[in-house]
C-alpha cells in the first residue's frame, strides 16, 4: 500500500478554542514593552524626521520654509478634507484584509486593531512588534481565539510582503521605464530603481523561501530536525503531562515533539487553507487601500496646480512607499517625503509645491493614521467578550 503524500494535509475544521498550554497569562508575560530603550529611540527617531523636514526638505530642493508655508496657506479648501478623508478609507480598507484573514472576526474589531497597531508601527522604533500585539489583544477581548489570531496576523503579513515590497516597486519599475522610453519626462534615478530591484529581489526570495517552508512535508522536516538539536517547547496540556509522567524520559520528549510537531502543522494546515480559498478577500482591500493613496497624491498635486502624467505620479508613490520600508525612522516617516519632493523638483516640479504635495500626502499615509490609532488604543476594550 502507497505511503500517504506528506505535503496532503486533511483541510482544516473550524475554529476550535485554544489548548490549555496557550493563556493570556503566558501571553502577557511575553508582550512587548515601551521599556526606557524604546523610549529613546522614540525621541531619537523624533528628532530625525524633524530634521529630515525642517532642514533636508527644502535644502534638497532648493527652497525654503517660508515658500512651503506660503504653497501650504494657498491649498484649495478641499485639499485637506480630501487627504484626510483618503487616510481613514485606506485604514477602513486594510481593516478589511486583517478581517478576512483572522477568520471569525467582526470588522469593527479588525477596524480597531489594526488602527491601533498602524499608529504604533509608524509612531514608535520597532513598533511593528507592539503593533502586532495590540492587534492581537483587541482581536483577543473581542472573542477570537489566539491560534486563530496568529494564523491571520501571519496572512496579512504575507499579503503586505506580496503588495507592498513585490507589487508596488515592480510597477513603479514598470512606470519608469514606460516614461523613460517614450521621452514623456526626464526623469534620472539610478539609485532609486536599484533599491527597488534589491528590493524585489529579498522580497521574491523570503517569499520563496517561505512557500518551500510552508510545504507540509518540508516543514515536518525542518520541525524534526530541529527537535533534535534542540529543546521544543512543551505544548502538552496537564493531562497529556500528567498521563506521560509515567514513561521514560526519551519516551516524554518523544511526546513533547509530537505534540508540538501536531500542533504546528495543524495551524500550516489552516493557513494555508486561508491563503487559497480566500486570496481576492486578502489582496484586494489592500490593493484598493493602495490605489487610494496613489489617488492622495494625485490630488494633492492638483492642490498645487501640478498636473502630471499617471504614470509618473506612480513612480514618485512607488518610490515614497519603497524608502517607508526604511528602518530609520518608523514608517519611513520623512524620508519618503523628502525624496519624493525632490523626485518631484527633478522632474519639473517648483520646489514649494512639491513640498507641500508630499506634506499633503503624509497626512494620509502617517498623520491619519496616528490619529485614530491613538483613539482605537484608548478605547480598548477591557476584558474579553465571548464571540458570537
Amino acid at each position: 500500500m502507497p505511503e500517504p503524500r506528506r505535503d496532503a494535509a486533511p483541510p482544516p475544521s473550524h475554529e476550535s478554542a485554544d489548548p490549555a498550554w496557550l493563556t493570556d497569562e503566558q501571553l502577557a508575560a511575553q508582550a512587548p514593552h515601551l521599556g526606557r530603550g524604546r523610549i529613546l529611540a522614540a525621541l531619537a527617531s523624533l528628532l530625525l524626521v524633524g530634521a529630515l523636514l525642517g532642514w533636508a526638505l527644502p535644502r534638497l530642493t532648493g527652497t525654503t520654509w517660508t515658500e512651503i508655508g506660503g504653497a501650504l496657506g494657498a491649498l484649495p479648501a478641499w485639499a485637506l478634507p480630501a487627504a484626510v478623508l483618503a487616510g481613514v478609507l485606506a485604514l477602513a480598507l486594510e481593516a478589511r484584509t486583517v478581517q478576512v484573514a483572522v477568520t471569525g472576526s467582526r470588522y469593527p474589531a479588525a477596524l480597531q486593531g489594526h488602527s491601533a497597531a498602524t499608529a504604533v508601527s509608524v509612531a514608535v522604533p520597532g513598533g511593528g512588534i507592539i503593533g502586532t500585539f495590540l492587534l492581537g489583544l483587541v482581536l483577543r477581548r473581542r472573542g477570537s481565539t489566539l491560534l486563530t489570531i496568529l494564523v491571520g496576523v501571519i496572512a496579512a503579513s504575507l499579503v503586505e510582503l506580496v503588495i507592498g515590497s513585490m507589487l508596488i516597486p515592480v510597477l513603479g519599475l514598470g512606470s519608469y521605464a514606460v516614461v523613460s522610453s517614450t521621452g514623456a519626462a526626464s526623469v534620472d534615478l539610478p539609485g532609486g530603481i536599484g533599491a527597488a530591484i534589491a528590493t524585489v529581489l529579498v522580497a521574491l526570495l523570503c517569499l520563496g523561501l517561505l512557500t518551500l517552508a510552508l510545504r507540509r512535508g518540508v516543514l515536518s522536516t525542518l520541525l524534526e530536525q530541529a527537535g533534535r538539536l534542540t529543546d521544543l517547547p512543551d505544548l502538552r496540556d496537564p493531562a497529556r503531562k500528567e498521563a506521560d509522567a509515567a514513561l521514560a524520559p526519551a519516551e516524554q520528549d518523544e511526546s513533547r515533539r509530537a505534540v508540538f510537531l501536531g500542533t504546528v502543522l495543524e495551524q500550516r494546515d489552516r493557513l494555508v487553507t486561508l491563503l487559497r480559498r480566500r486570496p481576492a478577500g486578502l489582496l484586494v482591500p489592500t490593493l484598493l487601500a493602495r490605489a487610494v493613496q496613489l489617488l492622495s497624491l494625485w490630488l494633492a498635486l492638483r492642490a498645487v496646480d501640478v498636473v502630471l502624467p499617471l504614470l509618473l505620479v506612480l513612480v514618485v508613490y512607488a518610490l515614497g512607499r519603497l524608502l517607508a520600508l526604511v528602518p530609520l525612522t518608523p514608517g519611513g516617516t520623512g524620508i519618503a517625503e523628502t525624496a519624493g519632493a525632490a523626485l518631484l523638483v527633478a522632474i519639473g516640479v517648483p520646489a514649494a509645491a512639491a513640498a507641500s504635495a508630499m506634506l499633503l500626502l503624509m497626512v494620509t499615509t502617517t498623520l491619519v493614521p496616528i490619529v485614530i490609532g491613538a483613539v482605537a488604543a484608548a478605547l480598548l476594550p477591557r476584558r474579553r467578550s465571548v464571540s458570537a
